[in-house]
């Protein structure tokens, strides 16, 4: 039986945001403010209705998990992969803010000619990264792909008081910036090995309302539209050309959710 792209591509891990159904693989907390004194449970999934869980994926396919809550380091155990999800328990003693960042392993999956500019398509990836997969894959050739996923999600613990902002660590990651006060992200950074990506597509997925592409500034910024509430999901993907003649194209699929409108920070 044949399996559909989207199908192959979920099983595969790769992440969608195009402008078909998409799978996008996030973490999101039972809560984004947990009350302390007990773990924070945090799923890792792949799905193409934020913020509802799909896809659980296996342990084996976890490169890292960390969590960083007032600036200080937090307690991450994997659990036992579910049917839905992968979830994660955070522990800490720790007030304020938090960053809970997980790395998959490497994967490898190879599309067909004709399935080739559906999945270009399909992936926020910069026009110029698509117009170097045209130029150097020989016509008639399969798309051979190495690709990996870095999830990061914030949550409060106590209180929702945002510390200093700094990457977390994720070769491809979005940083957040708050205005005065706040306690919900007002912009967000892309950046890669800390530094900025200029000019790159990011779509912006609220749990409510319909998805939002837009493009990062000249210092990789992008601001959050007005009127957002509730879960927040931004997706963004770079695609790198092979290394060597027949080699793989490298992608790193980053993603990034957050609770909107959320107010000021301070105990919750």
């Amino acid at each position: 039986m044949k399996r559909s792209l989207l199908t192959v591509a979920t099983a595969l891990g790769l992440l969608f945001a195009g402008s078909a159904a998409a799978h996008d693989f996030f973490l999101v907390p039972e809560g984004f403010v947990g009350a302390g004194g007990r773990p924070l449970i945090i799923h890792a999934t792949s799905s193409s209705d934020f913020p509802a869980l799909n896809v659980g994926s296996p342990r084996t396919r976890i490169e890292s998990a960390r969590a960083v809550v007032g600036g200080q380091p937090a307690a991450v155990e994997v659990q036992a992969q579910a049917a839905k999800s992968l979830p994660l328990s955070v522990s800490t003693e720790a007030s304020g803010m938090g960053v809970v960042t997980v790395q998959t392993i490497w994967g490898e999956s190879n599309w067909r000619p004709d399935q080739v500019d559906i999945y270009l398509e399909e992936h926020p990836f910069k026009a110029e990264e698509v117009a170097a997969v045209h130029r150097l894959l020989p016509k008639g050739a399969p798309l051979q792909i190495r690709s990996r996923r870095l999830a990061k999600t914030l949550v409060c613990v106590r209180a929702c008081t945002p510390t200093t902002s700094a990457p977390a660590g994720l070769e491809v990651e979005f940083v957040p910036a708050f205005d005065a006060g706040g306690a919900s992200p007002s912009r967000f950074q892309l950046v890669r090995n800390g530094r900025p990506l200029a000019g790159y597509p990011v779509t912006v997925r609220p749990a409510r309302g319909e998805r939002q592409n837009v493009l990062t500034d000249n210092d990789g910024w992008v601001r959050m539209p007005a009127g957002l509430s509730g879960p927040v999901m931004l997706v963004a993907a770079t695609l790198d050309p092979p290394k060597e003649p027949g080699g793989r194209f490298v992608t790193n699929n980053a993603s990034v959710t957050f609770e909107a409108g959320q107010g000021h920070g301070g105990a919750h």
